[in-house]
Parts: structure tokens; sequence; C-alpha cells
């Protein structure tokens, strides 16, 4: 199947010709034409299959047909489509694949992210545009203070949906939603995994909307190869065990994740101290938009080896060649878990995931255990409970003092026996010399008895 076949509109031409573009994704194939026939959608599937393109070429094909039909948007401050991205990075990155498709189409795209100063922000009330491409936070503030309106939305994307309520922008997304029109909108929700609570979600929230499910078996999935390793550590230990890693195992370039900003700073600094000759950048939500773009830019364009980061790098980051995962410490979410792992062994590539299990870790190691058996678009192994692994070493180190003890007794027993060979023969008149360890010696004869 060619995206000709796919009936989209012929503006698209040249941006397939621009980019090489010759042939869909499988996840492409199969949402398109359920998004340009006006479905509302629910698509599962893992990061770096296409899911951007799969909304934005139906997203700009209905958007440029309604335009020949009734004319230019005029509205201001109110877009036709808004796509909805957990992070700045993710929106960032959705803003630039469709920037390259406007340039073709002709319709006006807007980017609202955190960061962004005021008076750009203040500046979507006094302007005309299509589509909007925000996180949550930045679109609640605007529409607070009447720069933003969604009354005439007939597109609503959230991409990363899962990140979306795992971030705790469910709120938000109601809010917003009571200021649609729900009967005339369309709606897509891209996501990796699809976890209980936003399936109930789905169902509360659109009684009266049918969703299309596409989720992706086995067959159709890009082929995935991750290997786990499972590394059990004192917290003190960590920076130690990192070290080594870089130095002695590390390959290509990858990501050390930790849980905290301010273990992030301390990581860097310490890898910087240890390992001068080592590119490594930082990237965490503390930081300004400048210095976030400048250290994200200079890992995806090769230039820096290591990135460590918290999980706001997790979602979003698109790099095929990433080699190997550290997780520093285990997220606090199971779901973080996917999607950290998730940037490896790509394009069947084997990716490495190392994880630094310390012993405080057991209740955690239950729900991602559970979060893995729960999905299928990732091969991951289980991880080994922390307490059932110390429950096996203390019986291991049981078993061997048993064992000492055992032989402790053989060699106690040994002594005994020769000491009551001893007092025999000196009954008999005789002085044996002898090693209680080495058996009953030789006996001397003919000496006189010591007494």
């Amino acid at each position: 199947m060619s995206f000709e076949s796919l009936e989209l509109h012929p503006a698209f031409k040249g941006f397939f010709a621009e980019q090489g573009f010759k042939k869909p994704t499988q996840v492409q194939r199969q949402t398109i034409p359920l998004l340009i026939n006006r479905k509302s959608v629910v698509v599962v599937s893992e990061t770096g299959s296409g899911k951007t393109l799969a909304y934005t070429l139906p997203l700009f094909h209905a958007l440029k047909i309604d335009e020949e039909k009734h004319g230019p948007n005029t509205l201001k401050g109110t877009p036709r489509a808004m796509i909805l991205a957990p992070t700045r990075e993710l929106a960032n990155q959705i803003y630039l694949v469709m920037k390259s498709v406007s340039h073709h189409v002709k319709l006006r795209v807007r980017l609202l992210t955190g960061g962004d100063s005021h008076a750009k922000t203040k500046s979507l009330a006094h302007s005309t545009f299509d589509i909007l491409i925000a996180t949550p936070s930045r679109v609640k503030s605007s529409i607070k203070n009447k720069e933003l309106t969604l009354g005439h939305l007939r597109h609503f994307i959230l991409d990363e949906a899962d990140n979306l309520f795992e971030m705790g922008f469910k709120r938000d997304i109601e809010a917003m939603l009571l200021d649609m029109d729900q009967t005339l909108l369309q709606l897509g929700f891209f996501t990796a995994t699809l976890p209980p609570a936003f399936d109930i979600f789905l169902t509360e929230k659109f009684v009266g909307k049918k969703l299309e499910r596409v989720a992706f078996t086995e067959s159709h999935r890009p082929q995935t190869r991750i290997e786990t390793y499972n590394v059990r550590v004192e917290p003190e230990e960590k920076n130690m065990v990192v070290r080594m890693f870089l130095e002695k195992e590390a390959k290509g370039r990858g990501i050390i994740f930790t849980n905290q900003k301010n273990q992030a700073d301390e990581v860097h600094k310490f890898l910087k101290e240890k390992l001068p000759n080592l590119k490594v950048k930082v990237l965490h939500g503390d930081m300004d938009t400048d210095a976030r773009e400048e250290a994200l830019a200079s890992f995806v364009s090769k230039k820096a080896q290591v990135l460590v980061a918290t999980d706001v790098a997790a979602r979003g980051i698109d790099i095929d060649d990433l080699a190997w995962v550290v997780n520093y410490g285990l997220p606090k979410s199971a779901i973080y878990y996917l999607h950290r792992c998730g940037r490896v062994g790509r394009g069947g590539k084997t990716g490495v995931v190392y994880n630094l299990v310390a012993s405080h870790d057991g209740k955690m190691i239950t729900e991602i255990n559970q979060a893995i058996q729960g999905q299928t678009h990732l091969p991951l192994q289980m991880i080994p409970d922390a307490k059932l692994n110390q429950q096996a070493r203390d019986k291991a180190k049981a078993r061997a003092v048993e064992k000492v003890k055992k032989k402790v007794e053989v060699i106690a027993q040994r002594d005994r026996r020769a000491r009551a060979s001893d007092v025999a023969v000196e009954k008999q008149g005789r002085k044996t010399v002898r090693s209680a360890r080495r058996g009953p010696g030789r006996v001397l004869k003919n000496k006189t008895r010591v007494r």
C-alpha cells in the first residue's frame, strides 16, 4: 500500500516527495482511513511506530477540504483542531512535524507550551490559526485569561494519552471538554499503553461516542529486542556502579533515568568530575526552556553520549539508535518503567535496560511486573522481587552456616577420638605424638613416660 492509495489531499504530494515517504507504516495504514472518514479512534501502539503522521495527515486533509468548502478560519483565538501533549519536548517535536506538512498544505499551526512568554500567549487572542499544539496547563490558563476558546473545535487529539492522565492532567482535560461541542467533535487518543484508569475515563466521558480501537498484535508490531539486567545495590553504591558501567560496559548512547531533579543534577556533576572525557548532558523540569532545548538538541544530534534525565525525557523523545537505558532508581509509576524501556530496542536492534534495584524497591517491583504482564508491545523480562531474593540469600547463608557447623562437628569428633586413643596409649606406658587433624599419628616406642 502506498500513501497515494490512502486518497489524501493532493497538497501532500510535495511533502511526500520532499521527505522521501512512499509507504505508510502499519499504524498509519489502519488509522488514516478511519480518521479521514470522521471516525473517533483509540490507537494503542508503541513509540516510533509512526503515530504522529497517523493523525497529522488526516487532520490536515480534513481541515484543507473544509477550508476549500467554507473558506479559511477567521475567528481569533479559536482553533479548529488541537493536539494535546504532556510535555514541552513532545509538543515541540509534534510542532516540527506539523510545520513541515503545513509548508505544503498551507494551514496555520501554533505552539503553546510552558515557558512561553506572556506576550506570546496573549497574542493567541488576537490571531487566527487552524491547529494548536499545546500542553494542558497552558491551555487551562489561556482559557481562564480569555485568550483561547474551544467552542468551535472540531478535532481533538491527545498524544501520549496515558501519560497525560498519569501526570495528573485528568481534571484539566475534563474542564476542556466542557468548552467543546462533543456532538461535532472528532476524537483521537494515541497511546503506548492502555491503563485501566484511562479506559474507565473513556467509558464514562464519551457514553454516546463510538471509539474505534486500533491495537497491534505481535505480528503487526515492529520487532523489538530488549535485554534486562537487574543489579542489586544499596543507594550509596549507585554512583560507583554507574561509573563502572560507563567505563567498562556501555556501548553506544543511552539515558540514565533518575526520579528526582536534584538527583539528576548530582549524578550529572559526579560523572563530569569522575569521567571528564565523557560528553554528558542533564535534562529535568527545573531547567529553563533554553537550557532544556539545548540539552535535548545536543543529545539528539549525537554531540552528547549520555543524557541524565528525569521522566520528562521518558516520553516524546524518538531516537532510533538509543542503545541502553539505566534506571538509576525504579520509577514511582509502573507506566513510566514501560516508557523508559521503550526508548531502546527499535528497528530490530538489541537494546539493553539496566535496573539498579535497592532493598526497598519490593512494592514497586510488584507493580512493574504487573504492568509488564498486562501489556504485549514490549518484550520485557520480569524483575525478581527484592524480598524474595533476600529470602533466597538468607536461605543460602543458612545452608552455608549449617555446612560449616557440620564440618566443625566432624573435626571435633575426630579430635575426641584422637584424645581417647591417647589416653588408651598412656595406660599402656607409651607416648603418642599425633595431630588432631591428621589422623592417629605415629607411636614412639621405648620412651620413658612423662608423669
